[in-house]
């Protein structure tokens, strides 16, 4: 054993002595010629290449004449190995002149690429994700990372079994390569059933909710991109199954996953298996190190008891909320650990919370960091804490969420930090960092769409989030860049439809003049044939707008408007005044052919001259808003109430006044999967000084029916009509609503409906509803764009069969 041993020990040292060797050799080379002059540098190209030799030595540090340097010898080998397949350097010193040879080796061009094995995915499609293609140069990195996007592509795809390699051919005579691809493709991972092994019905379905693997859907998958198996995918839902069992005391529970094929083609079942173990339950919890609150007031924040079962979850939540217990009254170092302990009986654990108090802290100065473009006083407003005051980690958690919903910056990391410096405060201090990178505000979106209201229709909108009004005289010295920056919110739409049209600029700006004001206008012009195609309504608007926060979720607003509307008969409309004319003054005319032309004739009269009560207009208005709902765009829980009064008649050609009062709950249901809203809206509307109802405006009137008031009636056709059937409007209105929808895939949910409601053009009248029920569904197609709302609504007591349009299609939804 010994003389085996000595063998390997002598030949391993011929192998090191014969490796080692050339490298002692050249380094040793290489150091006897530093310094020395460089008498000749050669390059010389492989036989199938050519290559410019002079711009070579332009990039070179080691140039002839000069004294010859290790280090700049070795970055001009990295700075020419980006561009060469290889190069192959040789040094050496002859009587004290130093001769380098470079032998360089271009890289070769892609004569072809050939795919091998490829079946579900056409080699088109291949192409393109590649996107390299002959004869373009290779380069093997780049390769690399193009052809790992190939794997990404099929693992997206589904198919996790895919296997993907490529050799290279090199043809050294025209230095050209082929590339031959092989793929296996494998099972297509195409979820068709997820199934659960040792789970209650309640679990199950709570889980299907929590995983991220969802099953393949043929209608739906291609726009949500759900129902393919992902590896990396699979793991996070292992590990959340597992989190959710350990959460309801199952502390040992063991999870598995296998994955099986299904009879159908290319489709897999997926099946999760739990093996629970003992469960776990939380006997004494005991408080230790706290001094400053009593037991009880810590208790009140405990979210486990005892005999609940033992869950980290609810432990982790009960140490946050006893953390900010303590830093809402400045105790910002207080840490609050726990430990577990077993009982005897093996299925119990004792809890022991204990606390290092730490002592209290003020806010020293407040310091922002990251800001290229936005101004400091715009983040510094959206700040709620306050130099001097009380530390309150509540306050500066609410602070960094504050600065993230403005979507000015991609993310923001508010925390305190010790003071230091020459404007150190204190110890009892501590400063306040805000950290932010900032996002791109700007946005530009065109749009198409169809709506059973409006026809098709289409438009483009721009807009700027972080706009700064002040930067405009800047413009021209400055860029664009001088329109950014001001924390105001700057927006511009023109939507043009086969029915409607309108442009629309709005601008705000949040605290202005440092005060708690929102100050801001709408200009708006339109033109729209929605309600009636006799007649058309032009209107020209200016609004401005003022909005004050009283707490956290009542706000109060003052406006002024000014709006100048023109409706113009239709040729259409006067086509047909003339035929009913030409009926009356016809003798030979049946009586009903002549009394439905002259009760037509009636209402094109009254049309006519309500439709020269429009022009100039002039009104100020207040109101009133109540909001604790949970997002401003899709809530699920919480209250919305707006009441608003606006005065008409501060000029202009008409006297009355309006009043508004709506209402929306939400509130999730039990199960947490759906959401029922209620909405109850009152409008009047009050003529003034001796003028009627007939004298408002029809484009300040009020109108009921279509996608968003009583769905499944046709749009603008419930309430008062003229005589010739066109919509009228009103001045009364009442709409109540109730909806309960639940998302039944990520994108995509359903909805049942009640919608009623009454209008009248008598002044503050009540009546009897106009009731229909129906269903629907809400696709969102694109992320953050609002939804495609589809659905069939049923009227109970329309008037006729003129108000009934059961299907109803839009881009919106607004409940």
């Amino acid at each position: 054993m010994l003389q085996k041993t000595s063998y390997t020990l002598f030949f391993l040292s011929l192998i090191f002595i014969q490796f080692a060797t050339p490298c002692s050799f050249l380094h040793s080379e290489i150091v006897e010629c530093e310094n020395q002059e460089i008498e000749r540098i050669e390059i010389i190209t492989n036989a199938s290449a050519t290559c410019d030799i002079a711009p070579i030595l332009a990039r070179m540090q080691c140039q002839e004449g000069s004294p010859f340097s290790q280090t700049d010898f070795d970055s001009d080998l990295k700075r020419l190995a980006g561009d060469f397949d290889r190069i192959d350097p040789k040094v050496e010193c002859i009587n004290g002149k130093v001769y380098i040879t470079l032998t360089i080796y271009p890289k070769p061009f892609i004569r072809s690429i050939q795919w091998i094995g490829n079946c579900a995915v056409k080699t088109s499609k291949l192409e393109s994700e590649l996107e390299i293609c002959p004869p373009a140069v290779f380069d093997r990195r780049a390769f690399n990372q193009a052809f790992h996007k190939l794997k990404i592509y099929y693992v997206n795809k589904g198919y996790f079994e895919a296997q993907l390699n490529y050799d290279v051919i090199v043809d050294n005579a025209c230095n050209e390569v082929d590339i031959v691809v092989t793929i296996s493709e494998g099972r297509a991972g195409r979820v068709r059933r997820i199934e659960f092994v040792n789970f209650t019905c309640e679990e199950e379905e709570a889980l299907r909710d929590i995983l991220l693997t969802k099953r393949y859907n043929l209608f739906l998958s291609w726009m949500t991109d759900e129902g393919t198996y992902r590896e990396q995918m699979i793991q996070q839902d292992e590990h959340e199954v597992l989190t959710y069992l350990q959460d309801r005391g199952y502390a040992d529970a063991r999870v598995t996953v296998a994955v099986t094929e299904a009879r159908q083609c290319n489709r897999i079942n997926i099946t999760i298996t739990a093996d629970r173990g003992e469960k776990y339950l939380i006997g004494g919890i005991a408080l230790e190190g706290n001094t400053l609150f009593c037991d009880e007031e810590v208790r009140k924040r405990y979210l486990i008891r005892t005999g609940c079962p033992y869950s980290p979850k609810l432990i982790r939540e009960t140490i946050d909320r006893i953390t900010t217990l303590y830093g809402k009254n400045g105790y910002i170092d207080a840490l609050i650990d726990y430990e577990p302990v077993l009982c005897e009986d093996g299925c119990t654990y004792n809890i022991k919370f204990m606390i290092s108090e730490g002592k209290p802290y003020r806010v020293g100065l407040i310091k922002v960091f990251g800001n290229c473009w936005t101004q400091t006083n715009v983040i510094l407003h959206e700040t709620l804490l306050v130099p001097g005051e009380t530390f309150n980690l509540e306050k500066l958690k609410r602070t960094e969420e504050r600065l993230m919903n403005t979507q000015f910056f991609k993310c923001v990391n508010v925390y305190p930090v010790r003071s230091d410096g020459p404007c150190t405060l204190g110890d009892n201090f501590r400063d306040v960092n805000i950290e932010v990178e900032e996002a791109s505000t700007g946005h530009f979106g065109a749009f198409m769409g169809f709506s059973t209201t409006e026809d098709l229709f289409g438009g483009f909108n721009v807009s700027e989030d972080n706009f700064n009004s002040a930067g405009i005289p800047r413009v021209w010295c400055s860029g664009l860049r001088a329109l950014r920056g001001g924390g105001e919110y700057a927006h511009f739409t023109a939507t043009i439809g086969m029915r409607a049209r309108s442009y629309l600029l709005s601008w705000s700006k949040p605290f202005f003049m440092d005060t708690r004001w929102t100050v801001g206008f709408d200009l708006e012009r339109a033109s729209n044939r929605v309600i009636s195609k006799d007649y058309d309504i032009n209107t020209t608007s200016f609004t401005l707008k003022g909005l004050r926060p009283i707490n956290q979720f009542v706000r109060w607003g003052v406006h002024y408007r000014i709006t100048n509307a023109d409706v113009d008969i239709t040729a259409h409309e006067h086509h047909r005044e003339e035929r009913d004319e030409a009926i009356l003054a016809d003798p030979d005319a049946s009586s009903g052919r002549r009394s439905k032309a002259k009760k037509q004739l009636k209402g094109i009269n009254r049309l006519e001259e309500e439709a020269r009560h429009s022009g100039l207009l002039s009104a100020i208005g207040f109101n009133w808003i109540y909001d604790s709902t949970n997002h401003p765009v899709r809530p699920t829980r919480g209250w919305k109430s707006k009441a608003e009064f606006e005065y008409v008649g501060l000029g202009g050609a008409h006297r009355f006044m309006s009043f508004s009062y709506l209402n929306s709950f939400y509130q999730r249901f039990p199960d947490a999967q759906g959401v029922w809203k209620v909405r109850a809206d009152l409008r009047f509307i009050q003529p003034l000084w001796g003028s009627s109802p007939g004298d408002v405006p029809i484009n300040e009137r009020y109108f009921l029916g279509g996608e968003y008031l009583i769905r499944g009636y046709r749009p603008f056709r419930p309430g008062p009509r003229y005589d010739d059937d066109d919509p009228r409007g009103g001045i009364s209105l009442q709409y109540v609503s109730m909806e309960y929808s639940r998302f039944f895939i990520k994108r995509a949910e359903w909805f049942l409906f009640a919608d009623a409601g009454y209008l009248s053009m008598h002044r503050w009248r009540l009546g009897v509803l106009q009731l229909a029920m129906g269903y629907g569904v809400k696709v969102y197609v694109f992320e953050g764009a609002p939804p495609l709302m589809m659905g069939m609504g049923y009227p109970v007591n329309p008037r006729d069969n003129s108000e009934v349009k059961r299907f109803f299609l839009t881009v919106g939804g607004r409940f």
